[in-house]
């Protein structure tokens, strides 16, 4: 139905941590290196991802799989902001720290203890636990040891009891009192929300990670999952060598392209079964939404894969990428999705990953505006000597050479190009894959690629990633239309090389593509090794007729001809291919 396509609920909600639990288990894909993060018999998980790629959302599922499990166990899910709010502990060295997220997570689940429990105390020294008495914790059942003191402490005052049902109340109170071996799960995440790259900020995260192996390893009955971002990971760890301890309890998260596809069909499966009933066998679920095949380059493909490359592979970028076509599909009053209502979204969906982009990274690049916004106008593919020309002259010539995590690299051009290839705004292009027109090679798959000069790229062009192509107005330079000459006087003129003031760079190039050096039917052997001066585009080869001589008088007209008037950008074509 054309309505739902601008239903909020059609692709499931943006954020992991509010989707109702039931509504979100229903199009969770499992995958096999879930299953250590799911088992209790493994006290410590930490998930590692970069944003959107569903850290929250697999926080919620192990928590509601445990509610599920029903076995009478305290299941706390809190944000690390609230710990911090929870008590205000000594932060005076690294250790300190570490003992105080470790008295912030017991004094938390104490709180949770005495709301189950149904009592209140009048008094925070009942609740919150002192540094002191961590220690009487070690070996015991956390939540035994954590009942025993509680009931010591409240000895002192008058417990109010809630109006609830006394059989029930009773029921709880025994448990919990007679059971020795309940277990606690303490789900945590957004440790490194708002993270800011600061000798503070580094200790309060790097110490939580710390505090959570210490307390799970000291004590009995007590599981812990955490989140952590890759990017925040990889700065933090450089400055506390006690995060090695930590990488065998990391679960890195990410998805390929058929897990994109499942979960998006997932997604509107378990939509139309809320709201229209099953969806009969005969009918494929994601022609319900979308007008397959997509044309994508040569090639007609099912519309997950073009959905996946354009969203980077996260599904929270998949959802906004959806959402934001749908609606415009139904603005035109169309039915179904189609490509074309993908490619017209590119320019709003762009403006929100850029901005993603600036907001995720800024801590590792204070300077990363000028990084990204140095390719802005240019064209979509370099070959790696170009791609850190393009650095130098552009980049460090200009602006001196960017901090990068906190430290300085060298080489200085290929530091800066192997973190746009990190951060994911650049991506190595293999055209020689099996699956199609998709070949992106990302920081994940090969992160040793610009790393040092032994093996720069595996041989392979650089490409912008296409959701940034649209707002920052990046052409393909695999494009080969013609373009239509200026028809507006004050469009650019090629200088001759007789014309005073002349760049030598646009000089040398006229002088290669006019056929100099050269025979008349040989073209210039790599004329692609120049970019194309400010305001010009290249024009088809077939369009431009041979010459035989160097004379500015006979030279044909130059390769790269005008799109606009003198000082306006170009716009150039843009492929998604």
């Amino acid at each position: 139905m054309k309505q739902d396509l601008i239903n909020p609920d059609l692709f499931g909600n943006d954020a992991g941590e509010d989707e109702h639990p039931e509504v979100l288990n229903s199009y969770f894909i499992d995958k096999q290196e879930f299953l250590p993060f799911f088992s209790p018999d493994r006290k410590l998980g930490f998930v590692r991802s970069r944003k959107g790629m569903g850290k929250s959302a697999l926080l919620s599922e192990a928590m509601y799989r445990r509610q599920l499990s029903d076995e009478g166990e305290l299941l706390l899910y809190v944000k690390a902001s609230d710990l911090i709010a929870l008590q205000v502990v000594d932060t005076s060295s690294p250790a300190a720290l570490v003992h105080g997220w470790q008295q912030r997570m017991c004094s938390r689940i104490n709180l949770e203890l005495g709301s189950t429990l149904r009592f209140a105390v009048s008094d925070d020294a009942t609740t919150l636990v002192e540094g002191a008495e961590l220690t009487g914790f070690r070996g015991r059942n956390l939540v035994g040891a954590l009942l025993d003191r509680l009931k010591i402490k409240a000895a002192g005052f008058e417990l109010s009891r809630e109006r609830v049902d006394i059989g029930d109340s009773q029921a709880l109170l025994r448990r919990f009192s007679e059971r020795k071996d309940i277990k606690a799960w303490l789900y945590v995440d957004d440790v490194d929300a708002t993270f800011l790259n600061t000798d503070a900020e580094r200790l309060k995260v790097s110490t939580f990670f710390s505090a959570c192996r210490n307390l799970a390893n000291s004590v009995e009955g007590l599981n812990i999952r955490a989140s952590v971002r890759t990017d925040v990971w990889s700065i933090v760890k450089q400055h506390d060598e006690a995060l090695d301890k930590c990488e065998q309890y990391m679960l890195d998260l990410k998805w390929s392209t058929e897990e994109s596809g499942r979960i998006i069909e997932k997604k509107i499966s378990a939509f139309y079964l809320r709201t229209h009933g099953a969806i009969p066998e005969t009918r494929s679920t994601t022609r319900l939404v979308f007008k397959e095949p997509f044309p994508w380059g040569r090639r007609l493909l099912s519309a997950f894969r073009p959905i996946h490359i354009l969203s980077a592979g996260r599904p929270r970028w998949a959802t906004q990428l959806c959402r934001i076509a749908g609606g415009h599909a139904y603005q035109l009053g169309h039915n179904l999705i189609g490509m074309g209502d993908i490619k017209s979204s590119l320019k709003e969906y762009g403006q929100s990953r850029l901005s993603d982009l600036y907001k995720e990274h800024r801590h590792q690049c204070a300077e990363i505006e000028i990084l990204v916004e140095t390719f802005a106008g240019g064209p979509a593919q370099f070959t790696t000597d170009l791609l850190l020309d393009r650095v130098r002259t552009h980049i460090i010539a200009k602006h001196g050479m960017p901090v990068l995590d906190g430290i300085s690299i060298q080489p200085r051009e290929m530091a800066v190009g192997h973190f746009l290839f990190r951060i994911g705004f650049i991506n190595a292009r293999d055209e020689n894959v099996d699956d199609g027109p998709l070949g992106f090679i990302r920081f994940e798959d090969r992160p040793q690629l610009l790393s040092s000069n032994q093996n720069r790229d595996d041989g392979l062009p650089w490409e912008i990633h296409p959701s940034y192509r649209t707002v920052l107005r990046i052409g393909d330079v695999q494009s080969r239309t013609p373009l239509k000459k200026p028809t507006r006087p004050g469009g650019f003129r090629r200088r001759s090389s007789a014309q005073p003031g002349a760049d030598p760079h646009t000089l040398l190039q006229q002088l290669l593509l006019s056929g100099c050096g050269t025979s008349s039917s040989q073209p210039p052997s790599d004329p692609r090794s120049f970019p194309p001066p400010p305001g010009t585009r290249r024009t088809s080869p077939a369009s431009r007729p041979r010459v035989s001589s160097c004379s500015p008088r006979r030279a044909s007209p130059s390769r790269w001809t005008s799109t606009s008037t003198a000082g306006n950008r170009p716009r150039p074509t843009t492929s998604w291919t």
